[in-house]
């Protein structure tokens, strides 16, 4: 006779510490959910968590300062990780702590300047003087003939500046990151008003005005650098924008696309296609800043009325890739705007919020007196008086 032999299944023994961490992250999750969401549409408890959870105001009491001679010619710069003071031609690099790191003695007194990445170009305003610097490292300097006007650099430290002052009504001269002189670009009838050179190097653009007609024309043209023939610099594209509309600044952003800022819009230039991305004069709206300087993005400040002498500032950013936009909204009118990189800095008079390309805070900096100036740059940001600058890491 055959045994039958019953299988009993065993009972699994409940693991009572791993449902315990479970409901526990279950929770937290459930928790930080939730305050995400309510910080995101409460102003109260948004400003609440960033004033005493999150820490993001700060005040002049606390903060370091880099003391400045308001009686002498003295110029502050930003510069990758550091805020820079140029004065008696030497240029100090102040770090976050503001502590001096690293000067350069240059020959310069009136800047003009332009950054990317690690790379400062930097001239005498209506002289001949011009410099590429990396670090504390001076990479190259020329003397140009005519009088610089306008300079740029892109990451890679390939450099064009403008020049006037010659039998030309402006002359472009592109110089690769080891200062060698790649071409010159000579506009006999036309005023030339911002160059840039593409990330990949292989791309030059610059905008100009006509004013000889009885209508302004403004004028974008590109050239392709490695096609350029000493006797025959001919672009590649040419956009003309409609008449009386004014070219301000270009700047070539990821990708190679071309966003150029108008008097009345933002565009984006792009195989020989010109789209507007941007009004910055439309009827109904109080436009009063734009600017293109942002990483992929460019933005626009608008104020909008909401009593009697009062009104919100709106800041309306848009992503150049994928066309999204971002709105932040301050209860006051802004007195100035910058931005660079990432940052855009809002200055209320008393008052500066800093937020990133996603509209949210990151710094909100208190003051008992008027803010006269701010210059922002990666992670660091002046607040500029008349006799100091207070630092506000970001």
């Amino acid at each position: 006779m055959k045994k039958v032999i019953e299988f009993k299944p065993q009972k699994k023994k409940l693991n009572k510490k791993k449902l315990i961490l479970l409901i526990v992250l279950a929770i937290i999750f459930i928790l930080l959910s939730i305050t995400a969401i309510i910080y995101n549409v409460n102003k109260d408890f948004r400003n609440f968590m960033d004033k005493y959870i999150l820490g993001k105001n700060v005040t002049e009491e606390n903060l370091p300062t880099i003391e400045i001679d308001y009686e002498s010619n003295t110029n502050v710069i930003p510069y990758g990780d550091y805020i820079c003071i140029l004065a008696e031609n030497v240029l100090s690099q102040y770090n976050s702590s503001g502590k001096k790191e690293k000067e350069v003695k240059v020959e310069i007194s009136s800047p003009i300047y332009d950054v990317d990445s690690k790379y400062l170009v930097i001239g005498e305003k209506n002289n001949q003087k011009l410099y590429l610097i990396n670090g504390e490292h001076i990479v190259w300097e020329k003397n140009v003939d005519g009088n610089l006007n306008k300079v740029s650099v892109n990451q890679n430290g390939y450099v064009s500046a403008i020049v006037t002052g010659t039998t030309h009504k402006s002359v472009i001269i592109v110089y690769d990151e080891k200062g060698k002189e790649l071409f010159k670009s000579y506009l006999a009838s036309t005023i030339a008003v911002d160059s840039s050179i593409s990330p990949d190097n292989q791309e030059l653009a610059y905008a100009e005005v006509n004013t000889s007609g009885t209508m302004l024309q403004s004028n974008i043209k590109i050239i392709d650098v490695n096609s350029v023939k000493e006797t025959n610099i001919e672009p590649k594209y040419t956009y003309s924008a409609k008449q009386n509309s004014l070219i301000m600044k270009i700047q070539y952003q990821d990708k190679n696309k071309l966003i150029c800022m108008y008097d009345d819009g933002i565009h984006i230039m792009e195989n020989g296609n010109d789209t507007e991305i941007l009004k910055t004069v439309e009827e109904g709206q109080k436009i009063t800043f734009a600017d293109i300087g942002l990483k992929d993005h460019v933005f626009r400040a608008i104020e909008k009325s909401t009593g009697l002498f009062k009104a919100d500032t709106v800041i309306e950013i848009k992503n150049v890739q994928n066309q999204k936009e971002t709105l932040y909204t301050i209860e006051e009118v802004a007195k100035s705007v910058v931005a660079s990189e990432e940052r855009i800095g809002i200055n209320l008079g008393t008052q500066v919020d800093f937020i990133d390309t996603n509209g949210w805070l990151v710094k909100r900096y208190l003051s008992t007196q008027v803010v006269e100036n701010i210059v922002i740059c990666d992670k660091l940001a002046g607040i500029i008086y008349r006799d100091k600058i207070e630092l506000v890491s970001l």
